[in-house]
């Protein structure tokens, strides 16, 4: 293996490429089995991609456990952050229904907007309103719990990480 890694990732990427050529010089597979002999493809495919990462993940990581609870880490950080977005996403849609409401009124208490910093403030305060609304309920407050509870966890798992990393099984440190 070269210390240049992009003179690794070209090799691999060459030898991927011969791969393919001999798989696809193997001639047309028959319409009833249209990914027969994929399985040489998927196998050149994982082999070469285990070789370009291989120098960069120690193998005691897998084994000591500590991928599988990053992965899990990082998937309750996704879940999370899609949650508290949704939540985001509902307070902007309520602050536009509310900004539409407002400009919609036509009583004689609705002051006119008639210019552009009017319009700001009134967005500005439908903004408020909104996430006042909504910032003291409790599916909003959970997502946020969930979503700085979840970074805790992704912070310790990639620690985890780094110390496996810096001092590896069996080290002596």
């Amino acid at each position: 293996m070269t210390d240049d890694p992009f003179k690794a990732w070209m090799g691999a990427w060459t030898a991927l490429q011969d791969t393919l050529i001999r798989i696809s010089a193997a001639g047309p597979t028959p319409a009833a089995a249209p990914w027969q002999g994929s399985d040489a493809l998927q196998t050149a495919l994982a082999e070469t991609y285990r070789r370009m990462i291989a120098p960069a993940m120690p193998p005691q990581l897998a084994v000591a456990g500590t991928l599988p609870a990053l992965a899990a880490a990082v998937t309750r950080c996704q879940r999370a952050g899609q949650a508290l977005t949704a939540q985001a996403a509902a307070i902007g849609a309520d602050a536009a229904r509310r900004l539409v409401a407002e400009l919609s009124r036509t009583d004689a208490a609705a002051a006119p907007i008639t210019t552009l910093a009017a319009l700001h403030e009134l967005w500005i305060e439908c903004g408020e309103a909104a996430w006042s609304a909504a910032v003291h309920q409790d599916d909003c407050a959970a997502a946020q719990a969930e979503w700085l509870t979840s970074l805790v966890e992704l912070q310790f798992a990639q620690r985890q990480l780094q110390q496996g990393v810096a001092s590896p099984a069996g080290s002596g440190r």
